[in-house]
């Protein structure tokens, strides 16, 4: 059992970013389905992220095809450092928000952020998710930027979290199938 803790902003404003680092992000448009394959892999080896990894090449084609998805690439020196993968949905009423008109506007949901182990500690994963989350709230209508880890997580995720504006909303200690094998 793991515990996993929920994170949100609910206003532009909370977005505290990183000093710039040496990195680029592109969105990866149109769709590759064997990159978020591959990043899913290498960066979710180390973290034990195990709900995707038997999904067959026609999972992966439909799930990056699907228009509420975007993945964005990190480079560095034009070696892939990293990715993230943004999830927008209706806003649903959610205990943890504070929005007076839930079926107003999408909620972007971070779905999966990290970088490949050997660009970890170099100082450029907050700025990284500083620009996720900068490019989150660019989407029209987007009421609240969101995010789960747990404790299977990297080290590094909750303090950057919180060091870019995240805040706590929830936390359960029933498990996360995206978290635990």
């Amino acid at each position: 059992m793991t515990s996993v803790t929920y994170l949100q902003q609910t206003d532009a404003s909370w977005l505290r970013p990183a000093r710039r680092a040496d990195l680029t992000i592109s969105r990866v448009f149109p769709a590759e389905p064997s990159f978020n394959s591959r990043m899913y892999r290498d960066i979710g080896g180390d973290w034990k992220w195990s709900d995707r990894l038997e999904w067959s090449e026609g999972e992966w084609a439909s799930y990056c095809a699907d228009p509420c998805v975007t993945t964005f690439r990190a480079t560095r020196g034009g070696e892939v450092a990293g990715f993230a993968e943004l999830r927008m949905s209706p806003c649903e009423d959610d205990p943890g928000s504070d929005r007076e008109d839930p079926a107003d506007g999408v909620d972007v949901e971070i779905v999966y952020f990290g970088l490949l182990p050997r660009f970890a500690g170099l100082g450029i994963g907050g700025w990284f998710l500083s620009e996720t989350a900068r490019i989150a709230w660019q989407v029209p209508g987007c009421r609240r930027v969101w995010l789960h880890t747990c404790e299977d997580d990297s080290p590094a995720a909750i303090p950057n979290y919180l060091s870019r504006g995240f805040v706590e909303y929830a936390r359960e200690d029933t498990g996360c199938a995206a978290c635990t094998a």
